[in-house]
C-alpha cells in the first residue's frame, strides 16, 4: 500500500471521528460538556448559558456557529450576529461576513478583552473606511473599531472588596454629544461592572461614539502582573470608552445596519450577569437594539473563534465543515464550488467504464450470429427502431405458428393462449399493443421513439419465453 492509500484511510478515519464521538455519547447516555470561557453552553461562573436563556425567554432564536461564519450570509442581514471574547484572530471569511452583515442591516456584537481582535479588525477599518467618511466625526477617527489591550484600572471607581481591576462603570454620557442609541442601551442601567477588562481606543469611531466611560483616573497597564502598577509609563490614560455603539441608518437608507462593541466580554458571564442587575439590563438593552426590538430575528453567537477542546466534536465538524460551508455560502465562490469539488475528488475516484448493451437480438438468439441478429444491429445503430419492431413481430409470429402448430397467425387465438399463461396480462392492454405493432409494422419508415421500440421488445419477449422458448 502506498502512501497516497494510506493517506486516504488516514482521513476516512479522522473524517468518522466527529460521528463516533457523538454516536458514543448517545450510546453510553452520556452528554457533551462545554468548558471553554464564554460559551453559550457552559452553565458554570465563566459561561453564558444565563445570556442565552435569557434572550429565549423573549421568543429569540439562539443558535452558535461552530465551522464557519460565512453561514451567516443566509440571512441576509436579519439577525444579530455575537463575538464574545474571541481568543484567535479573526479569519477573512469572518471578517467578510461581519462587513456583508452590516451592509445588509444586520446587528454585531464584539466583546473582546485584552486586544486580541485588533489585528483582524484591521481588515474590517479598512472594509468600512467609505462609512466613516459620511459619518459627523469620521474624518477626526482612526478606523471603525480597535482596542487598547492592557488591563482597566480605575482608582477612583471599582469593587472595595476586591481592586481597581475590577472597575465599576457608571459614566454614561459622550464627550462628543453622539448617542447613536438615543440613550436606550444605558436605559435603567445605573452601573456596568468589569472584571479584567480593556478599552476601546478613543481614535477610533465606536471610541468616540462610546457611551460608557471609566474616571480620569483610570489607564490600560501592559504589565498585568505587577504588583505595584503604575501609569506613568502607560500610553492609555484618563477617561477611557468601554462601550461604544454605532448604527450606520441614514435618510437614505433607514434600516443600515448596527454595531455594539465592549471591551469586556465578562459584563456577559454567568457569575456577574447573576449578581449584577446593571450587567442583566444592559445585556438584554443590547439585544434589543441591534434586533431593532424584532423578536423574529435569530440571535447568532460564533463560538468557532473560543477555545474549543481538541478532544470534542464541535472542534472536529468545525475543522472539517469550516471549509465546506466557506466555499458554499460566499457569493459567486459558492457557484465555483460544485466544480471544485468534481476537479478535487477526480483523481481518486475509478474510471468510468462505459457499460456494454447488448442490442435486443442478443436476447433473442441465444447462440451464434445470423443476418437477422445483423439485421437487428444495423437497424438500432441507424435509429430504424420501427424495421426493428417489425422484424421482431416476423420472427414471433413465425416462432408461434411452428411451435404452437398453427397454419395462420391470430391475435385473438393468441390472447386466449396468453390469458392462461400470464394471469396478469390485461386484455385491453394486450390488443392495444398488437394493434401498435401491427401499425408500426404496416410503415417500416415511421419514426418511433427508441423507448417505445423497448416497450414493444419486451411485450414481445414475454410472448416468444412463455409459448415459444419452451421445451
Amino acid at each position: 500500500m502506498g502512501w497516497k492509500e494510506i493517506l486516504q484511510v488516514v482521513l476516512f478515519l479522522l473524517a468518522w471521528v466527529p460521528v463516533s464521538m457523538l454516536a458514543g455519547y448517545t450510546l453510553i447516555g452520556a452528554e457533551p460538556t462545554y468548558t471553554q470561557d464564554f460559551s453559550i453552553y457552559n452553565e458554570d461562573w465563566n459561561g453564558l448559558s444565563q445570556f442565552r436563556v435569557s434572550i429565549e425567554d423573549t421568543s429569540r432564536d439562539v443558535r452558535s456557529i461552530q465551522a464557519s461564519m460565512s453561514v451567516l450570509s443566509r440571512e441576509n442581514g436579519s439577525a444579530v450576529l455575537v463575538i464574545m471574547g474571541p481568543v484567535q484572530s479573526f479569519s477573512l471569511d469572518v471578517t467578510l461576513v461581519v462587513y456583508t452583515h452590516l451592509l445588509a442591516g444586520g446587528g454585531v456584537l464584539i466583546a473582546d478583552d485584552f486586544g486580541t481582535a485588533n489585528n483582524s479588525l484591521a481588515i474590517l477599518n479598512y472594509l468600512m473606511g467609505q462609512f466613516l467618511a459620511g459619518t459627523t466625526i469620521g474624518n477626526q477617527t482612526k478606523g471603525l473599531l480597535s482596542f487598547t489591550g492592557g488591563v482597566l484600572l480605575d482608582l477612583d471607581s471599582y469593587d472595595p472588596a476586591k481592586e481597581p481591576r475590577l472597575p465599576i462603570i457608571r459614566d454614561f454620557t459622550n464627550p462628543y454629544g453622539i448617542r447613536p442609541d438615543q440613550g436606550f442601551l444605558t436605559q435603567g442601567v445605573d452601573e456596568l461592572h468589569l472584571n479584567w477588562a480593556s478599552a476601546i481606543s478613543p481614535y477610533c469611531l465606536l471610541g468616540q461614539a462610546g457611551i460608557a466611560w471609566s474616571t480620569p483616573r483610570s489607564w490600560c497597564e501592559t504589565n498585568i502582573t505587577d504588583p505595584a502598577p503604575d501609569p506613568v509609563n502607560e500610553t492609555w490614560v484618563g477617561s477611557l470608552p468601554v462601550v461604544g455603539a454605532v448604527d450606520f441608518s441614514t435618510e437614505e437608507n433607514p434600516n443600515g445596519g448596527r454595531i455594539v462593541a465592549t471591551s469586556d466580554p465578562s459584563i456577559f458571564t454567568n457569575d456577574m450577569y447573576e449578581r449584577f442587575s446593571g450587567n442583566r439590563q444592559f445585556a438584554s438593552n443590547v439585544i434589543e437594539w441591534l434586533s431593532k426590538s424584532d423578536t423574529t430575528q435569530p440571535i447568532v453567537f460564533c463560538e468557532e473563534l473560543l477555545a474549543v477542546p481538541w478532544n470534542s466534536g464541535e472542534f472536529f465538524f468545525g475543522m472539517y465543515l469550516s471549509r465546506v460551508l466557506w466555499l458554499s455560502s460566499l457569493p459567486f465562490i459558492s457557484a465555483l464550488y460544485p466544480l471544485v469539488t468534481a476537479l478535487g475528488i477526480k483523481k481518486y475516484l475509478p474510471e468510468i467504464k462505459k457499460p456494454e448493451v447488448k442490442s435486443v437480438s442478443d436476447v433473442f438468439l441465444r447462440r451464434g450470429q445470423t443476418y437477422f441478429g445483423e439485421r437487428m444491429a444495423y437497424y438500432r445503430t441507424e435509429g430504424n427502431y420501427a424495421r426493428v419492431v417489425k422484424m421482431l413481430y416476423r420472427k414471433m409470429r413465425r416462432g408461434l405458428r411452428k411451435q404452437q402448430n398453427w397454419t395462420v397467425y391470430d391475435p385473438k387465438k393468441l390472447w386466449e393462449v396468453m390469458r392462461y399463461k400470464d394471469s396478469k396480462l390485461k386484455k385491453a392492454e394486450f390488443f392495444a399493443l398488437i394493434d401498435r405493432i401491427e401499425e408500426i409494422s404496416a410503415d417500416s419508415h415511421m419514426k418511433i421513439k427508441e423507448s417505445e421500440m423497448m416497450e414493444l421488445f419486451f411485450f414481445m419477449r414475454n410472448i416468444q419465453s412463455l409459448l415459444i422458448d419452451i421445451r
